[in-house]
């Protein structure tokens, strides 16, 4: 099997707004990131995806874009993106940009002729119901609310499935979907590597307009999508670039469909994983349901195609706040969560800061939200009845805004992001955890994911090796191997704030096993051992390399 560049590098997702500011106005900026170049590449990073960074009212911050070709001002210039580019490619790391192709910004100037006149000819480029009956239909917007907005000039309801400042496209129009391929040959002629498709499940929409009990019927995956996606993978192909894309709600039954050597994307992000942690306490969430989940899209992308690894996005919570313990087993849950995502089949993603621990902010009132679907969730819960401070308090858990504070460098008071005043507020625990303390501090998490790079880089096997769950009767306790012909690798992680037990199969009692890493020994001599039985302490995590003579066989 040949690998692809996305195949065998480590992805690190950023977020540009909260990354690293140079010119002290409070947001980050495209100088910041080449700044940080040296950084991501002393960790291991072998590309990085981008999120928006177009010009944008930023009322869904970065994806209600207002120019698909241009770089915010307040991100720089081409000059600056172009820099960076050539940057990356000198140090031979690759670049991802986020493309948002369901919706446009109002501000966009095909949205702004088009809601002027009927026969505007950019009118087509967005969907429209006549105004005579009053709203066309019961579809609801992602967000709550109905999904159309009025607009006066011509007398017609527009489409929104976001905000009504994000009109959506529409792709029956065949020159909506060349003025996408132009966008995508624009950045490809600049030399981007790869693409993140935003909203890519949603482009196609029942066309009979008509009422339906599940909204997910309206627009979500609708059937004759594959017509438009056809278009973009031929697209795609011919400008030979990485194609990510991004699926809520995906069932594994309809992966095939989507990647993989026959789908529409090289990999892609299922979300199934990351909806255990909605509307859920962190004593609630069932650790057996995510192994389950964990080891289905496992066998799901064996036959299919390549798995996105993560556990942490700019639209999720901080995963230390919500799986493991940020109070009591920071450090620990921290590093037992990298090793059981990381070392899966699978390419791997960090998100900003994630490497070093960076926790939920924790916010006091709906004013130091920036977040629209946050604000919006926050009204709504108090609209059903929900008390303000019940309201606020499932907010500060679930916010986008917890992914969004300033990446935290040093142990200022503005944690090395900006001299400036920030777009949202730092965390406040920014003088604990950091970049500077972490760097040379080899019991770091930072350093955990340092070695967990270098491991996968080493050893084929954790790339493209097979992947086996290890059946166990603790429910916290989740086990896996990793093996080919040559070398086996055995993950145990108990991800619990209890201790737990653990017996090796018996295939594996008689063999020496070298720790190679945990969570729980800090020092380099691993010890080798013929051990049968563990007992995990809380969070603990050990990675252990078979050590025997014999080949092992599939």
């Amino acid at each position: 099997m040949t690998l692809q560049w996305w195949q065998k590098e480590i992805g690190y997702q950023i977020y540009p707004r909260s990354f690293k500011d140079t010119n002290n106005d409070g947001l980050g900026d495209l100088p910041g990131i080449i700044a940080k170049l040296p950084y991501l590449q002393h960790l291991g990073i072998g590309f990085i995806c981008l999120a928006p960074i177009y010009p944008s009212p930023n009322i869904d911050n970065g994806y209600d874009v207002s120019d698909f070709t241009a770089i915010a001002d307040s991100y720089g210039t081409m000059v600056d993106f172009e820099l960076l580019l050539a940057e990356l490619h000198k140090k031979q790391m690759h670049l991802v940009m986020d493309l948002v192709i369901n919706h446009t910004s109002d501000q966009h100037q095909w949205f702004q002729q088009a809601r002027s006149s009927r026969n505007n000819p950019y009118h087509d480029y967005y969907i429209w119901r006549d105004a005579k009956n009053g709203v066309p239909n019961n579809w609801q917007s992602i967000l709550g609310g109905s999904a159309w907005e009025y607009n006066a000039a011509t007398d017609e309801y527009y489409l929104h499935l976001y905000t009504k400042h994000q009109p959506d496209l529409n792709w029956e129009n065949p020159q909506v979907r060349n003025e996408i391929k132009k966008i995508i040959t624009f950045w490809t002629n600049k030399g981007v590597d790869g693409f993140h498709l935003a909203c890519a499940i949603y482009i196609k929409k029942l066309q009979t307009f008509a009422n339906v009990d599940n909204m997910d019927d309206a627009y979500r995956d609708v059937d004759g999508i594959e017509v438009f996606l056809d278009e973009l993978t031929a697209t795609f192909h011919k400008l030979n670039v990485a194609v990510i894309g991004g699926a809520m709600n995906l069932a594994p039954a309809h992966a095939q469909k989507w990647f993989g050597n026959h789908g529409y994307f090289d990999l892609m992000f299922q979300f199934e994983h990351t909806a255990l942690w909605q509307d859920t306490q962190r004593s609630q969430l069932s650790i057996p349901a995510l192994k389950q989940i964990l080891v289905r899209w496992q066998n799901t992308f064996v036959k299919y195609g390549w798995n996105a690894l993560f556990t942490e996005n700019h639209d999720l919570p901080r995963s230390v706040s919500i799986y493991g313990s940020d109070r009591h087993y920071w450090l620990e849950s921290a590093k037992c969560l990298a090793a059981c995502y990381f070392l899966m089949r699978g390419t791997p993603f960090i998100y900003q800061g994630q490497e070093l621990g960076m926790t939920n902010a924790h916010f006091n009132n709906i004013n130091e939200f920036r977040d629209a679907e946050t604000i919006a969730i926050y009204h709504q819960k108090i609209a059903a009845g929900m008390q303000p401070n019940e309201a606020l308090a499932y907010i500060d858990r679930y916010s986008r805004d917890n992914a969004r504070t300033p990446m935290q460098w040093n142990h200022t008071s503005k944690a090395g992001f900006t001299q400036g005043q920030p777009w949202i507020n730092i965390n406040t625990n920014a003088a604990a955890i950091n970049v500077t303390d972490q760097l040379n501090d080899e019991s770091s998490i930072f350093n955990f994911y340092r070695t967990l790079i270098h491991l996968r880089k080493q050893h084929p096997v954790l790339i493209n090796g097979a992947f086996r769950l290890i059946d166990t009767n603790e429910p916290s306790v989740y086990a896996y191997y990793r093996w080919n012909a040559a070398e086996c690798f055995i993950v145990v992680a108990n991800l619990s704030h209890k201790t737990a037990e653990f017996s090796f199969p018996e295939q594996f009692n008689h063999d020496l096993k070298r720790l190679v890493l945990g969570n729980y020994v800090f020092h380099s001599e691993f010890m080798v051992a013929y051990e049968k039985n563990l007992l995990l302490q809380p969070y603990e995590v050990a990675i252990y390399q078979m050590m025997p003579a014999a080949k092992y066989t599939l």
